[in-house]
């Protein structure tokens, strides 16, 4: 297992505190909802240490520090991490209803515990919340015109990742699916965030336009090499470090990096099985049972699937530091964003 990297956890509190600080003081039980999704709070309210890694406020002020050491300027930046790590939970707290995924970080859902209507409420409050976060860097002495950029980069990012989870879901749908129209939808639904996490904490540190571009467009790959890894822990991690069971991909006939490779490289007969197997007519959409799932699972093991996924994985990487280096990051901050993207490619969870 791959050590946790310093910068995970370097600016954690300082997020933290940013995070909180985007809450009104308004008492309603909804927010509780938003803390327990936050991990700040068990199902009784009282105080709780669920957060998830943090990769995203991570890369943030990784991004700041690819541009300046200034604290002034980092500082600014932690507010931007707390905006983009809302957003990103807003979208799990929706995922996991549209998944019917029942635990998330080894704790029930929000919505197996509140139900699917105040889960829904709970995230659109979350992405609120992160709007003010956002707004907040003005207050650290950020120029108006920084955070227009970051908003606006924000709000773009949000709308490519509401897309690729769009894609993601018809593809479930599907028996089609082209390697080419899933890297689209990485892109959009893990990398834009990833992208704009770089690029967002290297505005708001003074950085130009070009530096932030090249920044997102490193995020991007790195958001294919986090997908990657997701796709192979879905089937191959081990389900008490990865908190919730595995093989849940291969039950909704999800349409996975692993899955897309045997559909194009297993023998005929067994090709034709799997496509048959993943019809979405099947069982009238319901999961898979679970002699088809061990069934597909060992045709995966069969023609390599986990090997090739991993490399692919490890391509983008290679992809993700040869842009970042076209930004012309500082050197102090390079072995950092290295570290988290090698962190990103070989994670147990």
């Amino acid at each position: 297992m791959i050590a946790t990297p310093v910068a995970l956890t370097r600016y954690h509190e300082a997020v933290q505190t940013e995070m909180r600080a985007a809450f009104p003081d308004v008492d309603l039980p909804i927010y509780d909802m938003a803390r327990y999704a936050l991990g700040w709070l068990d199902e009784q309210g009282n105080p709780a240490n669920a957060s998830g890694k943090g990769a995203r406020a991570a890369l943030t002020m990784l991004g700041a520090e690819a541009i300046t050491d200034d604290p002034d300027a980092l500082k600014r930046a932690s507010a931007g991490a707390a905006a983009v790590e809302i957003v990103h939970n807003f979208s799990l707290v929706h995922d996991d209803v549209q998944d019917g995924d029942v635990e998330r970080r080894g704790r029930p859902t929000v919505w197996k515990i509140w139900g699917v209507a105040q889960a829904i409420n709970t995230g659109d409050l979350m992405r609120e919340l992160a709007d003010a976060a956002l707004r907040r860097p003005l207050l650290h002495g950020a120029s108006p015109e920084s955070v227009i950029e970051a908003v606006r980069r924000l709000n773009r990012a949000t709308m490519l990742m509401i897309e690729g989870q769009y894609l993601d879901l018809t593809f479930e749908q599907r028996t089609d699916v082209a390697v080419d129209e899933y890297l689209a939808m990485v892109e959009r639904k893990t990398g834009a965030m990833m992208g704009v996490s770089l690029s967002i904490g290297a505005t708001l540190a003074g950085a130009s336009s070009e530096q932030a571009d090249a920044l997102d467009r490193a995020g991007k790959r790195l958001g294919r090499c986090f997908q990657m890894r997701d796709d192979w822990l879905g089937i191959w991690a081990d389900p008490d470090a990865l908190g919730k069971p595995t093989d849940a991909d291969i039950r909704r006939r999800k349409k996975s990096y692993p899955i897309l490779y045997t559909l194009g490289n297993a023998p005929a007969e067994a090709r034709r099985e799997l496509m048959e197997i993943y019809r979405s007519e099947l069982g009238g959409g319901d999961d898979l049972p679970e002699e088809q799932v061990d069934w597909v699972h060992n045709l995966l093991d069969e023609i390599g699937a986990d090997q090739v996924t991993d490399q692919a994985a490890r391509v983008e990487y290679e992809a993700f530091r040869v842009e970042m280096e076209s930004a012309k990051p500082r050197a102090e901050a390079v072995a950092d964003l290295e570290a988290l993207a090698l962190f990103t490619l070989e994670r147990d969870r």
